[in-house]
């Protein structure tokens, strides 16, 4: 069994972080199944010195090289709306319910999610409580996509080697690099990402990992108050990447970082009680009711579209953030969202699994 001791002992020493490709051959070896006492010696030194965006890249390069990749053709331009999770706060699954208005709106969007890790509901619980399919092999998520213009990519399906790590991580008990891992692994290569943070300062690092991969033509990260998304509890920091190179040229980003105040489109200030959830049965419940046509609206409505309008400004859909909400506000109260809902729970059920 290859040995992680070169890694852990460059990390005791202490002069310099590791490099790019040094972590996507540690990350190769732990995908392999890496000795745990190791595992857990190297995930703990990596916490304790301060993950760098060049660790984080070679991590990422390591999972996407380790994973079940899904195929869409003709290089489709592909959005997800994804956080770390981790806040604490036990909302409904206001991302998932963002991809499907943004769906709506007209964005491809290739979802990647899990089970419940920190929360009372994941985005894989809330789905399959609504009727979704969400356990679908590869070739079966690209023929959901191509359907309907939406679809779910289980993370156990498309990142099978992330079995070796889990009990390491289910014993360290702490925070680890792969908190924060999953939204940047998107197992279709979506080129537009609506990445949420738990915590601010995660927001350089992943935007400068997001960088150095360069995968991504338009990506925010975004923290708001106390969650891992946009919401109308108060403003959320941004920090926005944009490829300026031309097509077929390498990635050159633009980087800019600012603040978003959902009062400035005229959407009230909540409490996070009035956009609590539970468990995937009320979650379910509340998804749907979220998604209802008319012009009625409340919190969770209001989070919901306020995600889905960053997503439709990221895809391209809208020329600025306050436009892309505005699209998604009037696409939610004309109903299209509950339609493409049922619409996605028909057609990830008519897909034949072989």
């Amino acid at each position: 069994m290859p040995s992680l001791k070169p890694y852990i002992e460059t990390l005791i020493q202490g002069d310099r972080h590791l490099t790019s490709s040094e972590t996507e051959a540690a990350f190769t070896e732990i995908l392999k199944g890496a000795d745990e006492i190791q595992v857990s010696s190297l995930l703990t030194l990596l916490r304790a010195r301060g993950e760098t965006p060049t660790e984080i890249a070679g991590m990422v390069r390591a999972m996407n090289n380790a994973c079940n990749s899904v195929h869409i053709p003709n290089d489709a331009k592909l959005l997800d709306i994804v956080g770390t999770g981790g806040d604490g706060a036990d909302t409904i699954n206001i991302s998932t319910a963002s991809v499907v208005l943004a769906a709506a709106c007209g964005c491809t969007v290739a979802k990647a999610g899990n089970r419940s890790v920190s929360s009372a509901c994941g985005s894989a619980d809330v789905l399959e409580s609504l009727g979704v399919k969400v356990a679908l092999p590869p070739e079966a998520v690209t023929k959901c996509v191509e359907s309907c213009g939406i679809a779910f990519m289980f993370a156990p399906v498309n990142h099978p080697a992330m079995r070796h790590v889990a009990p390491v991580r289910k014993r360290l008990g702490v925070r680890t690099c792969f908190n924060i891992l999953g939204p940047m692994t998107n197992a279709a290569k979506a080129q537009r990402a609506v990445i949420g943070v738990f915590q601010e300062n995660l927001e350089d690092l992943m935007a400068g990992a997001l960088k150095e991969i360069g995968r991504v033509d338009h990506a925010v990260v975004i923290h708001g108050v106390g969650l891992d998304e946009i919401s109308p509890l108060g403003p959320a920091t941004i920090v926005e990447i944009k490829n300026v190179a031309p097509k077929g040229e390498i990635r050159k980003y633009e980087e800019t970082k600012y603040t978003f105040d959902p009062l400035d489109v005229g959407i009230p200030r909540c409490k996070v009680e009035d956009l609590r959830g539970g468990g995937p049965e009320e979650n379910a419940e509340e998804f749907r009711k979220v998604l209802l046509g008319g012009d009625h609206t409340n919190a969770k409505r209001d989070a919901v579209v306020l995600n889905a309008g960053v997503g439709c400004y990221v895809y391209g859909m809208a020329d600025s953030i306050p436009e892309g909400i505005q699209l998604a506000r009037q696409v939610l109260n004309s109903g299209k969202a509950n339609d493409k809902l049922q619409e996605w729970i028909a057609c990830s059920n008519a897909i034949d699994v072989e």
